[in-house]
């Protein structure tokens, strides 16, 4: 059963597993918190905002005192949880200008795609999400159903953080991020569950709400 988040509960949350020693940075929450960090995210915009109202101070939760190869990579893996657009321009100009000057020194990784490599990332990947509007968060979604992959919140949030993230900033909910791409919500979540049991030649048919009309 899924619980149902608050802006306070979550703020409970986060000072309960900071008090019992636990690390409460993004990118911990990504590996072992995954529905409490969509729910800040949603709430709040970002994870460090959630911490923030918590009354929590995320700069020294983080300790990056100084930068090292391995700060470098959990702050990059700390944005990218958050749903950050990753690239270069945005990291300089809006993000973290400290994080991008420490990433290219010849000491750490030379270039920024070296740092975005060594955190895991497919920085190809993250050169194409320069920046989320309306019409990319729609466009991304109907390429999703294009290829065939499942639009269940779920199972997307667990493929693209940053799509979700953006899509509810956008929009609020993912039942209207779909809506408004055109695609019949309820056939979405009633079809989902049995995707997983279609043979190698069926297709998980979502349906469109521009339809023909009626004869």
């Amino acid at each position: 059963m899924n619980r149902k988040w608050t802006k306070d509960s979550i703020a409970i949350e986060i000072v309960n597993m900071h008090d019992c020693g636990q690390s409460v940075t993004s990118s911990c929450m990504a590996r072992t918190h995954a529905s409490l960090l969509r729910a800040a995210s949603r709430l709040f915009g970002s994870w460090e905002a959630a911490v923030s109202y918590s009354g929590l101070d995320y700069d020294q939760i983080r300790r990056y005192k100084s930068w090292t190869r391995e700060a470098i990579i959990e702050r990059v893996q700390d944005l990218h949880a958050q749903g950050t657009d990753l690239s270069w321009r945005n990291v300089v100009l809006n993000v973290d200008a400290k994080l991008a000057s420490a990433a290219v020194k010849k000491k750490h990784f030379g270039s920024w795609r070296e740092a975005v490599e060594a955190a895991g990332l497919d920085y190809d990947a993250i050169r194409r999400y320069r920046e989320w509007n309306d019409e990319r968060v729609l466009n991304v979604v109907r390429e999703y159903h294009a290829s065939g992959k499942d639009l269940n919140a779920k199972n997307v949030a667990e493929d693209d953080m940053a799509l979700i993230t953006a899509a509810r900033r956008r929009f609020d909910t993912w039942p209207r991020v779909l809506v408004e791409a055109g695609f019949d919500y309820k056939e979405i979540v009633r079809r989902a569950p049995f995707k997983r049991g279609c043979g190698p030649h069926q297709t998980l048919v979502v349906r469109s709400r521009h339809k023909p009309s009626d004869v």
